[in-house]
């Protein structure tokens, strides 16, 4: 009776013991699978982090450039890297150091009325510390009494600093040119951002 006893006690605890291994085994294949589900998503936001911290910069740029403030040209040179180059929309010069980039903004920052739109870019990162957004905007502002509007095609290349900030190495922003009628024009669903982020306002 007694070893019947024993027996019958040592299959609970086996009985028991299975149970507890298997609500083991099962609570770990719920966990891998749940790391196996977010880990692409946990990538893409990794990879897609550089990128949106270089969109945030551009808007920055556009938000200030046109801001209007007492502050407006410090505030825009301090965007662009001491060795920074700059060809403006209205300048028919390259400006290669900080002094050059800010008579220009002591220009066409203070344009009256200043304001941008249509703004459309492809933001893509090379590696962690370098970047460039491409793409076009228009800038509107007054002269002479008349609103002026200059459509422009612009790219921005951008590198981290000693700070882990993205700043201005390389500015290009000009008019874009009246195309003549016997060059193709490429279909306008070409117009994406293949590998990158595609940034618009």
């Amino acid at each position: 009776m007694s070893f019947s006893k024993d027996l019958a006690i040592s299959s609970w605890f086996k009985f028991f013991d299975f149970i507890g291994n298997r609500k083991k085994l099962i609570s770990l294949i719920s966990v891998t699978a749940l790391l196996i589900a977010i880990s692409p998503l946990s990538c893409f936001a990794e990879t897609e982090k550089p990128e949106k911290e270089v969109a945030d910069t551009t808007d920055i740029w556009l938000n200030t450039v046109t801001s209007g403030s007492e502050e407006v040209v410090d505030e825009v040179v301090a965007l662009y890297g001491k060795d920074g180059i700059l060809w403006g929309t209205v300048s028919e010069q390259v400006r290669d150091n900080p002094a050059e980039i800010r008579d220009y903004f002591e220009y066409f920052a203070k344009l009256p009325e200043l304001s941008v739109s249509s703004y459309k870019g492809c933001v893509r990162t090379y590696n962690e510390n370098l970047a460039i957004n491409i793409g076009y905007y228009t800038f509107t502002f007054r002269k002479d009494g008349e609103t002026i509007e200059v459509p422009a095609r612009y790219s921005f290349v951008y590198q981290k600093n000693g700070n882990n900030q993205w700043e201005i190495i390389e500015h290009h922003s000009s008019a874009l040119p009246q195309a003549p009628e016997a060059l193709h024009q490429v279909d306008a669903e070409q117009d994406t951002c293949e590998n990158g982020l595609l940034v618009q306002r």
